[in-house]
């Protein structure tokens, strides 16, 4: 009787230890550990910027574009602040990037007068009309503007990216509670702990 006991407790507890750990609870649209593009394209510095040179980061990955005056300024606010509520320690783990949607228009000088307009001190990414950059549209699932197609109500993607530039989470609504993806970021940065 003891041992069936005993066989019994042991078959109830050998698949937990057999499980895979549960992922971490996300806010925003949990992803996995999803393959994501590694893009090369050119900063508002007309500088080359390469997504691997960020790896060993936590990378905040948003698309935007110049010309717009509701979604993308609020994108780009939230995350303005998100990174003002970082610590200095989280600071050297994280990388902020942005990359515009508008290649027709927004050239390396549009987006670093944007930039410093807004107050923004991260990379903007941008390429003329090369493989590379409509490629990254169509691996992280972004539309580019287009003056005589594109809907004035548009979602654009906010990306959390782990350490090993996988995609964990992201962020589909324009205006995001900033509590709620400041957890999201947080739990990826200890991810890497």
């Amino acid at each position: 009787m003891q041992i069936r006991v005993l066989l019994a407790c042991l078959l109830l507890l050998i698949p937990g230890c057999f499980s895979e750990e549960a992922g971490p609870d996300f806010n925003g649209t949990d992803l996995g550990k999803m393959d994501v593009y590694k893009f090369k394209l050119s900063d508002q510095n007309q500088s080359d910027y390469s997504l691997t040179d960020e790896e060993g980061k936590v990378v905040v990955l948003a698309f935007v574009y110049t010309r717009c005056d509701d979604v993308c300024l609020l994108i780009a606010n939230n995350l303005k602040i998100a990174k003002s509520k970082l610590t200095q320690e989280e600071l050297d783990k994280v990388s902020f990037v942005s990359v515009t949607i508008d290649w027709r228009h927004d050239s390396p000088e549009v987006l670093k007068n944007w930039s410093e307009d807004k107050g923004l001190d991260w990379p903007h990414l941008t390429d003329w009309n090369s493989d590379e950059i409509h490629n990254t549209y169509e691996e992280y699932d972004v539309i580019p503007y287009d003056d005589e197609t594109y809907q004035d109500i548009h979602l654009q993607p906010v990306y959390i990216l782990d350490s090993n530039l996988d995609g964990r989470v992201v962020w589909t609504e324009y205006d995001w509670p900033i509590d709620l993806f400041m957890e999201d970021l947080r739990t990826v940065i200890d991810l890497e702990e």
